[in-house]
């Protein structure tokens, strides 16, 4: 099955989709804790073990980031994304470890077109599960999206 561009249009309030998954190794979180988050807990094993974690754990910039990676490979956005202005509510619930595998939830929670320029804005969160299917972690974030060609158009003050 090929994957669709979807454009403002086509995300609906009340549409969901499901990413595929990613798996997490210990070097991706000690690589990426290296540049980004170098707090012990993240680089090493030892330390981390001694820590309320009780080991090593993925940054939750890392999970956040991967779940972002697990939304672009859909392609749903490929062709309409004009960016973000912000992420909303962020929540960290359970700790990502290596050999978790990763996966999405996403889900529309409002669209409107843009007020200012001919562009749609939509409300999106987005659900990271464990390979056990538990809440990892979870946010909200705005897209901004193409309208479709030939769209009607409207005016924009």
């Amino acid at each position: 099955m090929t994957a669709v561009s979807m454009y403002f249009e086509d995300f609906k309030e009340g549409y969901s989709f499901r990413t595929s998954s990613r798996k997490i190794t210990k070097d991706d979180i000690i690589t990426f804790a290296r540049q980004w988050d170098y707090q012990p807990f993240h680089l090493d094993e030892e330390l981390a073990a001694q820590s309320p974690f009780k080991g090593l754990i993925a940054s939750g910039w890392q999970t956040l980031l991967i779940a972002f990676a697990l939304i672009l490979d859909t392609k749903k956005i490929s062709d309409s994304s004009l960016g973000s202005p912000g992420l909303e509510d962020v929540h960290w619930y359970l700790p990502v470890r290596p050999s978790n595998i990763l996966t999405c939830k996403v889900t529309i929670l409002s669209s409107r077109l843009s007020k200012k320029s001919p562009k749609g804005i939509v409300k999106i969160l987005v659900e990271i599960f464990n390979q056990d299917k538990k809440l990892a972690a979870d946010f909200k974030a705005i897209w901004m999206l193409r309208l479709r060609e030939g769209t009607a158009s409207v005016k924009y003050k």
